[in-house]
């Protein structure tokens, strides 16, 4: 299942490159990749232009689509100076219009080409990874800029649950001048979503009108809202509107700002076009907790499909009439009855905080032949080869997945089926720490198995890997809630072996689907699997608990994107599954504080070049 995701972007301290006369007019343009850094590149969205400002927060919201878990998802943001001239208009003109007006006259300048090269000047570049965003706190990544600056990403499921559009008309109403010997003002209003944090709110602008020149009661154009884009559908989720004072040099000045909601909107409406009741259809400004105007909303209509009556097919009574709720996707009850609450879907999980957790087991036993003879699995090729094993190979590729997920990078690594003293051990420790850190630690832990004394056995037993999982999943879970958060184990196993007592390891899974945890076992090799497909053939109608299982031939998939996709297809099911049954709703998106965000290091200067392919 794919998810629509909507971007977010702002910049700071960006190199002036307009000469010193002049200050730059930076816009953003964000192409698609897919999953390879260096595929062809496809447009997707741009942003407004935010003129005569090296430090912008763009209002044009961006959606990509077809993320999976799973499956990288690269895409590339390039900064750019905007070059009016191609518009027939001046700065001040365009400064002036509304966002959506602006972006016709700016989109249809940006595809006009000179000489075959992109019209505008390049002030920096960044390449993103969705996987790496969402496993980052607060879903927000930042990325330094080859020219100088910084470009930050923040990212938001759309939420889908009132899609439609806002027909919305607003007028000022006798705002205070900002001095005593000001008589006007050249007004505009910016609107601001609202993303609450636990330390306090940010504020993301979603849209700026255009400006009414000369005017203390200005009567602004109307403008049709994507819904998805001013709220992500959240028809309750704050609403800030605040007016300036147009100023050329791009230092526009505070007037005033009301809140509201979008259901505050459409209430407020004098949709009867009653225009002389202003003190009845609107808001107050306020400017230094005084009133200083009023924000009269001549009209505010939803369109018809965010009106639909009926509760959609996602909504779920709640049995105790209270829910775990953070994020605005339940909402707990205070007198006992029963309340409905909208079914997840994994990313919401994932930007309310869930770690992701990875835990890997590794076959020792002597179903994979003798290590030292080429062709067998445990095979460890020659150094200058740079050839894996398939081990090896699995191991980079999922791992390389799910570390995005896991804040911490650390994961424990254990190994079965191989002799040690004369005892066959059927889940023992690999390397010399409980938990290693990130891919190449598994990588290490792994090929040091083979420094220590063990001896190749059987059988290939999988019940005491899977218990030590569960066991581990309700460590971290537990740790997890201690500060409010989630996590989730998943369980990658690799072997090569069928597993001896089929039976009593689906039992165990089944067990085992009461904890916070999924299992993958990838088959290494060409052994009969019989019994592993088994355990992956689950019915919990009639077998109870839940499907947690996935396996997987490694053999069947000739490129690591189709391999991790195979392998992780299932998991966003399974943990939404898992916490929905119990009643946990997602969290709320993590505290960040966008300064306090590590900077990547700016790409390399040649993919300024190859931008637009």
């Amino acid at each position: 299942m794919s998810s629509r995701l909507q971007l977010h972007l702002s910049a700071r301290d960006l190199k002036n490159i307009a000469g010193l006369m002049g200050v730059s007019d930076p816009f953003a343009v964000v192409t698609v990749r897919g999953d390879s850094e260096n595929n062809k590149p496809r447009v997707v969205g741009q942003t407004d232009v935010v003129f005569n400002n090296l430090n912008p927060s763009w209002s044009q919201v961006i959606f990509l689509d077809g993320y999976r878990f799973g499956v990288p998802f690269y895409f590339e943001v390039g900064v750019f100076d905007f070059d009016a001239s191609l518009t027939n208009k001046t700065e001040l003109e365009l400064s002036r219009m509304d966002v959506h007006a602006q972006s016709v006259l700016t989109s249809a300048a940006t595809s006009q080409q000179r000489g075959e090269k992109f019209p505008h000047r390049v002030m920096g570049t960044a390449l993103f990874e969705v996987g790496q965003i969402l496993g980052s706190r607060g879903n927000i990544a930042s990325k330094s800029l080859q020219s100088g600056g910084v470009l930050t990403v923040h990212m938001e499921r759309c939420q889908n649950a009132q899609s439609g559009r806002l027909h919305l008309h607003l007028e000022g109403h006798k705002i205070k001048p900002l001095s005593a010997t000001s008589r006007s003002a050249n007004t505009f209003y910016e609107m601001f979503r609202k993303v609450d944090r636990p330390t306090g709110a940010v504020w993301e602008s979603v849209y700026r009108s255009n400006v009414v020149k000369h005017s203390l009661s200005p009567n602004w154009n109307d403008v049709n809202l994507d819904l998805d884009a001013t709220c992500n559908g959240d028809l309750d989720r704050a609403i800030k509107i605040v007016v300036w004072d147009h100023k050329r040099s791009g230092k526009h000045k505070f007037m005033g700002e009301c809140e509201t909601t979008v259901h505050g909107l459409a209430a407020a409406g004098d949709n009867d076009g009653n225009s002389n009741l202003v003190e009845e259809f609107g808001f107050e400004l306020m400017r230094d907790s005084k009133t200083v105007g009023r924000l009269h909303v001549k009209s505010a209509l939803l369109s018809s499909e965010t009106m639909a009556e009926g509760a959609p097919d996602n909504l779920m009574p709640e049995a105790n009439g209270k829910a775990n709720h953070i994020n605005g996707l339940g909402v707990a009850s205070t007198d006992g009855a029963s309340v409905s609450t909208r079914r997840p879907e994994f990313v919401d999980y994932l930007s309310g905080g869930c770690q992701i957790s990875l835990a890997v087991a590794i076959d020792f036993t002597a179903s994979n032949g003798d290590p030292r003879e080429p062709g067998t699995p445990h095979y460890f090729h020659p150094p200058q080869s740079k050839e894996w094993n398939d081990y090896e190979k699995a191991i980079f590729a999922v791992g390389s997945i799910l570390a995005k997920y896991d804040s911490d990078q650390r994961m424990p690594v254990w190994g079965f089926g191989a002799k040690y003293n004369g005892v066959v051990r059927h889940c023992f420790q690999c390397g010399q720490e409980v938990e290693v850190e990130g891919v190449q630690g598994i990588m290490d832990a792994y090929r040091g198995v083979f420094r220590t004394p063990l001896t190749m056995s059987y059988p290939t037993k999988l019940t005491e890997v899977i218990e030590t999982a569960a066991s581990y999943a309700r460590h971290e879970q537990e740790t997890a809630q201690e500060e409010s958060k989630l996590s989730y184990t998943i369980l990658l196993i690799l072997t090569s072996g069928n597993v001896e007592n089929a039976k009593e390891t689906k039992d165990c899974l089944i067990s085992a689907s009461d904890d916070p945890l999924s299992v993958v076992i990838v088959g290494i090799g060409d052994t009969d699997f019989t019994s592993m497909e088994f355990l992956d053939e689950h019915d919990p109608t009639t077998e109870g608990g839940r499907d947690i299982t996935k396996f997987v031939r490694f053999g069947d998939y000739r490129s690591f994107n189709a391999l991790t996709e195979a392998v992780l297809d299932e998991i966003p099911q399974q943990l939404v599954d898992y916490y929905y049954s119990k009643n946990i709703m997602p969290g709320q998106m993590e505290d960040f504080n966008e300064h306090d965000v590590q900077v990547a290091e700016a790409d390399n200067n040649d993919r300024t070049s190859k931008f637009l392919g």
